[in-house]
């Protein structure tokens, strides 16, 4: 294992760098955004042109990497991506910024997309649970350890977009300097169970959809309610920090619960949960405590980040298993983007409608109709639970990483595996 994980230590580095900015860029843009005489709604949508590149990217940015090759790929996104975020700090315009948030979006797509096929190419099926969650701690430790990169610069200035741009074009650093073999190419597409889901696990696609309408929103416009509260930047990178971090806490917890007691009642129960914590976060979050803030923020993380994983065990349980599992998690990781994309939109109209708070009123919405959704569902089907395990949700390549992608798939002749997408080659597809 540690022959193995010194293969894969220059790959694992560069996300941390790249999430590292990632997680400084997220705060950055909502709070530069709250300082210019921009409609809500406006906001909204440029917040909410990352996703929608990451959903083009992730379906797309397959074809630079077969014609480039992964490391000229990665150099390619990268330059992109360092290149259009030093140009939003260099004007701040709405159109210019929509445009660039869709070019950083599908460029991020495009490093997830290499990054993720090399450390598949590299784990094999007795070390791909470990990888998965490794590549997850990283993912979560950096984007909330990126909030404190506030402190380094004003937002209102270029500094912040500087440090941005320098973590951007860093992180091809440690790849630069792997002496790693390139993987297989990636698939084009990778085939989505859509309709399958859909008809199949209907409160695993609600539940995903709705995640992605939370996430998007949250991640995107927390930043401007906090400052809407009076907080100053060490505030605002404090409190995403915790609602960052508190998402990792609760995983293991719920997960457990939800193998041993169904999906379904877990579902209800974190939907209401999160409803609950949204509503008081909304109603007396400028009356508590900071200390009490940051509690409460941590746990509704906790809470709200188990969405995911929830509806990606759901849909593995009722529709997915085996082969099928990977088609419908591409499904899922749609169904999320889509949401993710439209989230910021419908928070802006929330905030514009309803002030500051209405970013967490409609949050809370989202819970309760979620909640009222598997509680409308009656029971759960009764079939063979599927291990809960917790879900990046980047590019379908990462799909391949989850064991459970591979626990019921044979070796055929020629090297494949039987009931992987047809027309590739395994592990990476």
């Amino acid at each position: 294992m540690r022959r193995f994980l010194v293969s894969i230590i220059a790959l694992l580095a560069s996300m941390a760098i790249l999430l590292l900015g990632g997680g400084l860029m997220g705060s950055l843009l909502s709070i530069r955004l709250s300082f210019e005489a921009i409609d809500p709604q406006i906001k909204g949508l440029i917040l909410s042109a990352y996703y929608i590149g990451l959903i083009v990217g992730s379906q797309l940015a397959g074809r630079v990497i077969r014609q480039a090759g992964h490391i000229r790929a990665f150099a390619i996104f990268a330059a992109l991506s360092t290149a259009a975020i030093l140009l939003q700090g260099l004007y701040v315009l709405p159109a210019a910024w929509f445009v660039l948030r869709v070019c950083i979006g599908f460029s991020i797509a495009g490093i997830y997309m290499v990054v993720e096929s090399w450390l598949n190419e590299r784990a094999d099926r007795a070390s791909r649970g470990r990888v998965f969650s490794l590549y997850q701690i990283i993912a979560y430790v950096s984007l909330g350890a990126g909030q404190f990169l506030l402190h380094l610069g004003d937002p209102a200035g270029a500094e912040l977009f500087m440090i941005v741009g320098l973590l951007f074009a860093l992180c091809l650093v440690p790849v630069a300097l792997s002496r790693a073999s390139n993987p297989p190419e990636p698939a084009l597409h990778v085939p989505m169970a859509l309709r399958q889901t859909l008809t199949g696990s209907p409160l695993a696609a609600w539940t995903c959809l709705a995640s992605g309408l939370s996430s998007g929103a949250v991640f995107s416009l927390t930043p401007a309610f906090a400052l809407r509260l009076g907080l100053d930047v060490g505030g605002v990178a404090t409190l995403m920090a915790s609602l960052i971090l508190g998402g990792v806490v609760l995983q293991w917890p719920i997960g457990q619960l939800s193998d041993r007691f169904g999906r379904r009642p877990l579902i209800l129960f974190v939907g209401a949960a999160s409803a609950v914590l949204a509503a008081a976060i909304a109603a007396f979050s400028a009356q508590v405590p900071m200390a009490a803030l940051l509690v409460t923020m941590a746990v509704f993380g906790g809470f709200s980040f188990t969405f995911y994983p929830l509806a990606a065990s759901q849909a593995n349980d009722t529709v997915g298993a085996g082969s099928d599992y990977v088609a419908v998690a591409a499904a899922l990781l749609f169904l999320w983007g889509i949401g993710a994309a439209l989230g910021p939109i419908a928070g802006g109209w929330a905030i514009a409608w309803l002030g500051g708070s209405g970013l967490f009123y409609y949050i809370a919405s989202l819970g309760l109709i979620t909640s009222l959704a598997a509680w409308a569902q009656g029971t759960d089907p009764a079939p063979v639970y599927q291990p809960y395990r917790t879900m990046s949700r980047t590019t379908p390549v990462i799909i391949e990483l989850d064991p459970r992608a591979h626990e019921n798939n044979v070796a055929a002749p020629n090297g494949s595996i039987e009931g992987d997408v047809p027309g590739t080659s395994s592990p990476v597809r």
